[in-house]
């Protein structure tokens, strides 16, 4: 699978998040509430994975978005 696959199902905002040694590059909803539990596409992976939001700080293009 290609990113493009989230992209046609709506999960067109590129997030970074980062957890003491983690750090995940992903596709989500432009709506997501990221202190919850909520579905990504993981672009490195190339999987979907449920990211628990309150365990990340989360950086867009624009700085600290969550």
């Amino acid at each position: 699978m290609s990113d493009d696959v989230a992209v046609m199902q709506g999960f067109t905002k590129q997030v970074i998040g980062s957890a003491s040694d983690y750090e995940l590059y992903l596709l989500i909803q432009p709506d997501t509430d990221l202190d919850d539990t909520f579905k990504a596409w993981d672009t490195d992976e190339q999987v979907w994975i449920f990211v628990n939001g309150w365990l990340f700080t989360f950086n867009d293009h624009l700085g600290i978005s969550g």
